[in-house]
């Protein structure tokens, strides 16, 4: 039997309800929900840990408040079906390709299968070696931007895609 997980990340929301329904939709479905940081509201995090409970996963972005650092880490390994996922939220600005290296660097010495991360706001999937890397994007609606979303499947091997709402 496999296992899905939404991925949301960069939220950037004041309010839980503030989420685009659309991905709400998807987390309320999923086996799991993984964010990668830059909640921004401690009301965001609450609503989502109302609403998966253990099946919630997350760390914290450079937009977190304190109250938000407190209750989840920078970075965190996660065992699924088999799988070891990290997942974090670079703090670091700059370019995209200074973003990765910085990621890959966190999880040198852990033997992970993907890596999840947060933080440029662009979503993206690729293969670095044997190791799946997934930028959900950024989870908020803007005018005249889309939001997105990644969803992995997990059964023996890890199927990513990149699902975009809104415009």
């Amino acid at each position: 039997m496999s296992v899905e997980i939404v991925i949301i990340g960069d939220t950037h929301a004041l309010t839980f309800e503030e989420l685009p329904k659309e991905m709400l939709k998807a987390i309320r479905r999923a086996d799991y929900v993984i964010h990668v940081g830059d909640y921004t509201s401690k009301n965001v995090l609450d609503g989502l840990i109302r609403l998966k409970g253990q099946q919630f996963k997350g760390v914290y972005g450079n937009s977190d408040p304190q109250a938000i650092r407190n209750m989840v880490p920078s970075k965190q390994i996660l065992d699924i079906k088999g799988k070891r996922i990290g997942i974090t939220h670079p703090a670091i600005g700059g370019l995209e390709k200074y973003t990765l290296k910085r990621t890959m660097t966190k999880f040198r010495n852990n033997k992970v299968d993907a890596i999840i991360y947060g933080h440029t706001h662009e979503p993206d999937i690729k293969n670095k070696g044997n190791i799946l890397l997934i930028n959900p994007g950024k989870g908020y609606l803007e005018d005249g931007h889309s939001a997105s979303f990644g969803i992995i499947t997990i059964d023996k091997k890890i199927k990513s895609k990149i699902q975009e709402i809104g415009v």
